[in-house]
């Protein structure tokens, strides 16, 4: 009479296993300023920048920012341009970013100049493809289907 296999420790199928490997110290992210938080930073970066309209801004990170010119070449992925002056429009009007990456334009006169002349690239993305871009990249998702972007190409 044969034997059926079966586990000599039951465990119930909802209850997941983990492994026992010891834990590694967390990255310590905070910084005593705006300008220890981008020492690091180069040019060519790609920057993600919150906000929308002129809520939830980082503008203490963009004006430090702003205040290296060294720093040029950006690609910047967010939900707007920012306006002259505030925010984004600040990086756009000393053109230290040469594309853009949002889902609204809005009135920046600087942004029209720079992308009427030439000097700025843009990629016109809807709101909810650029968050699912940024989850995608964050897990190592090259790519993904969205129904907004199907037949748009052709």
């Amino acid at each position: 009479m044969s034997r059926l296999f079966a586990p000599s420790v039951f465990r119930p199928v909802w209850r997941r296993n983990f492994s026992a490997t010891t834990s590694q110290r967390a990255i310590n992210k905070l910084c005593g300023s705006a300008k220890e938080a981008i020492k690091d930073m180069k040019g060519s970066s790609i920057v993600l920048a919150g906000g929308f309209g002129f809520s939830g801004v980082p503008n203490t990170l963009i004006n430090a920012i702003r205040d290296r010119p060294d720093i040029k070449d950006l690609t910047v992925v967010s939900n707007n341009a920012g306006m002259p002056g505030v925010g984004l429009g600040q990086l756009l009007e000393t053109r230290q970013i040469s594309k853009m990456i949002a889902s609204f334009i809005g009135e920046n006169k600087a942004f029209e100049k720079m992308y009427l002349s030439g000097d700025l690239a843009l990629e016109l993305t809807p709101q909810g493809s650029i968050a699912e871009k940024c989850a995608a990249g964050a897990a190592g998702v090259p790519a993904f289907y969205t129904p907004a972007a199907y037949g748009t190409i052709g």
